[in-house]
């Protein structure tokens, strides 16, 4: 068995990684995190609760453990990403970043992106830039030490918990607060006419591709997309939540800018980028990764995230906050 350990592991990838390792047989899984999240956590995983920010509690945890694979959930800026390989630097065969497909450039409207092909360089967002530079400085990592590096850039992926929506609360606890607004026949604010595509994969069809690259000599050195290649605009996604629940979709269009404006933060960034379609190609990671397969096409995932809602009613929480700047919004483009 390989020793996996998650910087993380209780997140939308993190965990459903996390549950396949696990499941499979084949990887004795460790998890570094706060211990805030345990409700997904398997038996037989060792979880090791620690704030990466404390390198020396960290350290105390590890206690000289030795890892094949390290994979980092938890570093968005090279200062982060330094700290972590400080930590695991010489425990660790391998180690697999996880990035992002926001490093990519704003591209023409039909170009399918690959990761040879499609420049890396977001102006746009300031999310994509920071995981650019973590890509950095991992390559000048490779030039100090042996470490074997491997980048992985997710796309947009979602779980029994995510609702994908890009007008929505950023944790996926909140998730349910898009599908209250649908129940209760609110308007949803969507970005600018939600027409631009994205590429969306579910999380049980990312693992089995991420497993696939754990200790594969094949991915040292090299970024690779874990996708399907299920297209959808943004508003056919808002609809096919909406059929999942029985209901009509509101959708109400409101200017990119205009949501960053109301909801701050990197908001409008976000949304200005996703107003370019984003057509990802995985043929790479499927060249490397021969089981790697996606099953699992959007309108069924969302019945199961639903289905999941329907039998867990305690995970039904709202960002009432949230909520009322969306009602705002609503009221003055809807």
């Amino acid at each position: 068995m390989k020793k996996l350990m998650l910087v993380g592991g209780t997140g939308c990838i993190s965990g459903g990684i996390a549950d396949l390792a696990v499941r499979s047989g084949r990887f004795e899984l460790y998890v570094l995190n706060r211990g805030n999240r345990t409700d997904f956590i398997l038996p037989g995983t060792h979880c090791l609760t620690a704030d990466i920010t404390d390198a020396d509690e960290v350290r105390r945890k590890l206690g000289g453990l030795q890892f094949d694979v390290v994979a980092d959930f938890l570093s968005y800026e090279p200062g982060q990403l330094e700290r972590t390989l400080d930590l695991f630097r010489g425990c660790c065969n391998q180690f697999i970043f996880i990035s992002s497909a926001a490093v990519y450039r704003t591209r023409s409207p039909d170009e399918i992106i690959t990761e040879a092909g499609t420049m890396v360089g977001n102006t746009v967002w300031s999310y994509g830039r920071n995981k650019i530079l973590c890509e950095k400085y991992l390559a000048e990592e490779h030039t100090r030490s042996d470490l074997k590096v491997t980048i992985v850039r997710p796309s947009f992926t979602y779980n029994q918990l995510r609702l994908l929506y890009p007008v929505a609360p950023a944790h996926q606890t909140y998730s349910w607060t898009i599908a209250n607004r649908m129940l209760q026949g609110k308007p949803l604010p969507i970005h600018d006419d939600g027409q631009a595509f994205c590429t969306v994969t579910h999380v049980s069809d990312f693992a089995r591709g991420f497993l696939g690259l754990c200790a594969n000599p094949d991915a040292y050195q090299e970024a690779f997309h874990i996708t399907s290649d299920h297209y959808y605009t943004w508003r056919r996604l808002a609809e096919l939540i909406a059929d999942a629940l029985g209901v009509t979709a509101r959708l109400c269009p409101v200017p990119a800018h205009e949501i960053g404006f109301a909801l701050g933060g990197d908001f409008g960034e976000k949304l200005i980028y996703f107003s370019h379609n984003a057509f990802l190609d995985s043929r790479k990671i499927r060249s490397v990764v021969p089981e790697f397969r996606c099953e699992t096409r959007f309108e069924a995932g969302i019945l199961q995230c639903i289905r999941f809602y329907a039998e867990h009613p305690a995970y039904q929480v709202i960002d009432t906050a949230f909520d009322r700047k969306l009602d705002e919004l609503a009221a003055v483009f809807g």
